[in-house]
């Protein structure tokens, strides 16, 4: 079997610098507050969670034109999640070192 190649993802502030840092993002008829924003391959991803959520809960969107718009692809949403995770989780190891 021939190794995916992996996708890179870094950080980016697009959406938390338009609507101010820690202000609710709405969306349709819910407030999500904005966890983690990522650029892979050139597209903009945001992890976001319901402001009633359990803190476990979180969704993660494509960001078309300044909205979420639903990854109906598993195959670029299990891409963008292992990058996020990736990215999450070397800069955990780097600061815990």
């Amino acid at each position: 079997m021939k190794p995916r190649a992996e996708s890179q993802a870094r950080e980016v502030y697009i959406l938390r610098d338009q609507i101010g840092q820690g202000n609710p993002f709405l969306h349709g008829q819910n407030e999500y507050q904005i966890l983690h924003e990522v650029e892979v391959d050139g597209q903009h991803y945001a992890v976001l969670q319901k402001r009633e959520d359990h803190p476990d809960d979180a969704y993660l969107f494509r960001i078309d034109q300044q909205q979420p718009v639903e990854i109906e692809d598993e195959t670029e949403w299990e891409n963008v999640a292992e990058a996020v995770d990736n990215l999450l989780y070397d800069r955990n190891e780097g600061s815990m070192s």
